[in-house]
């Protein structure tokens, strides 16, 4: 059988795509490429591993130049077309599949143009992918959520709820209000004047994107509330989840536990990108002002589990095909691709 690399420049693109390694037969697996930092973390994910190769700089390494590679990042994707141009690239999309008619998101081109066949979660992004370009495409979920969606039972995580006092995780996206389009950046500027008094009134956990992690790292701790990397700590510790507009908070529906949407001014209602903006916006209490947060939470406790039920039942069964069962799916695809 011919065989595929793997290659993850960061931890959260390795999340996405170990899976889908692991359930490889040992014949189609080639080498997983990851940086010396990451040594560790990968042992540590990738739980049938053959072969690891880290890196120390962009050059990746002696790859063997007759396997395909497959990735989940943009920079990885382009600096293994660099190295060489004539490689096969597998792209795996690393998040729910926003789009903001950039390069480096389903909709753009540019970055994607080297792609030999796309592996976008969901019909949704397949259609946006397959607008602008020809290139084949296999829908095949979200590998990643397969453990979460084994591990979580709604109907627990509400039981859990009413035994417990509740957490409230909140997290942001990366950028600013100045990213290009304005809607690809993150509302943190607008609330984190509030967070103070939120964590007098709750038990908060913060997050962030992995991208600007240190900057929210020492926000949240300076605060005195615990902050986390792990996406994990936030599906299994969290009674709600707050977020502006990063895939996390449409991952966490999967766990049957509410959301809170957070806008901002920058947030043009009159402009359309697709799954946040604003095809899949209502999946929770959105909110416009900080001073409507702590309102919103409280009613989200109080009505726990009913606020946007059905909005976040869909959501999830759009967003998310092949739950539990993605990563075999997307071995399968690869297969086959192989083949």
């Amino acid at each position: 059988m011919n065989q595929i690399d793997f290659l993850a420049s960061q931890p959260h693109y390795l999340d996405h795509i170990a899976p889908v390694w692991d359930a490889l037969p040992d014949q189609a697996r080639g080498t997983f490429y990851v940086p010396e930092e990451m040594l560790d973390y990968a042992d540590r994910i990738l739980h049938k591993t053959l072969y690891l190769f880290s890196y120390t700089d962009r050059t990746f390494g002696p790859f063997v130049d007759c396997h395909p590679v497959l990735v989940a990042g943009y920079g990885d994707m382009m600096a293994l077309h660099r190295q060489n141009p004539s490689r096969r690239i597998v792209m795996m999309e690393h998040g729910t599949g926003h789009t903001f008619h950039t390069a480096a998101y389903p909709d753009g081109t540019g970055k994607r143009d080297w792609v030999d066949l796309f592996l976008p979660p969901n019909e949704y992004t397949k259609r946006k992918i397959q607008g602008i370009r020809q290139t084949r495409c296999e829908v095949v979920g979200t590998p990643k959520l397969d453990k979460v969606f084994w591990e979580m039972n709604p109907s627990n995580s509400i039981k859990n709820y009413y035994d417990n006092p509740p957490t409230i995780a909140i997290g942001f996206h990366w950028g600013s209000k100045n990213n290009i389009p304005p809607e690809s950046g993150t509302a943190f500027d607008h609330y984190k004047g509030i967070i103070p008094e939120l964590s007098k009134q709750f038990n908060l956990l913060g997050y962030g994107h992995p991208l600007a992690a240190d900057v929210y790292k020492r926000f949240f701790t300076s605060l005195g509330i615990e902050y986390t990397n792990n996406l994990m700590d936030v599906f299994h510790q969290a009674d709600v989840c707050i977020n502006d507009l990063s895939s996390a908070m449409y991952e966490f529906l999967v766990t049957g536990k509410p959301v809170i949407v957070l806008n901002a001014p920058w947030f043009r209602r009159d402009v359309q990108h697709g799954i946040r903006f604003w095809d899949y916006a209502d999946i929770g209490i959105q909110v416009e002002e900080p001073g409507e947060l702590v309102f919103a939470i409280q009613q989200t406790l109080d009505n726990y589990g009913t606020i946007r039920s059905s909005e976040r039942v869909t959501t999830v069964q759009d967003l998310f095909p092949y739950l539990g069962i993605a990563s075999e799916r997307a071995a399968g695809v690869l297969r086959r691709y192989l083949e």
